[in-house]
């Protein structure tokens, strides 16, 4: 009578790898799916205007406010109305005062705008370290125990 042979302990750990390698082509298929419907809800204009109806609201008649031009006023442009406007308003003509720039105030200058600049470049670092830490956190799949025995 011949006998099948039996597992042995590294055939039983590559079966396993095998078992978590499934599990985690699986995981990682939905997870995929699940951050693509995520990024579409997040770019849908619709899905902020119903979580936030007031907010919306507000955002757009401050935007109506500003974006929309205000009713124009028509001068007369003949002669003779442009004239009696001339001689009522006095005309003055002034050269613009000279700026003194000192080379103390041009290094400030330099080197509040260079720190500025320094600023919100490591600022746009840390937030993009930030986001990326936490999209490869959404995509890695949680680790499973394996029961042995």
């Amino acid at each position: 009578m011949a006998t099948s042979p039996l597992p042995t302990a590294p055939q039983i750990e590559a079966d396993l790898v095998r078992q978590q390698m499934r599990t985690i082509r699986r995981d990682l298929g939905e997870n995929v799916e699940d951050l693509v419907v995520q990024a579409e809800r997040l770019m849908d204009w619709r899905y902020y205007v119903r979580r936030n109806p007031w907010t919306s609201i507000s955002i757009a008649a401050f935007l109506g406010y500003f974006l929309v031009p205000g009713r124009t006023v028509v001068f007369p442009t003949d002669d003779t109305a442009l004239s009696k406007l001339a001689e009522r308003i006095p005309v003055t003509v002034q050269p613009p005062p000279e700026k003194k720039t000192s080379l103390l105030g041009s290094l400030l200058s330099l080197g509040v705008n260079a720190a500025g600049k320094a600023a919100l470049a490591f600022a746009g670092q840390q937030v993009g370290k930030f986001i990326g830490d936490q999209a490869a956190q959404m995509t890695q799949p949680q680790p499973q125990e394996v029961q042995r025995g």
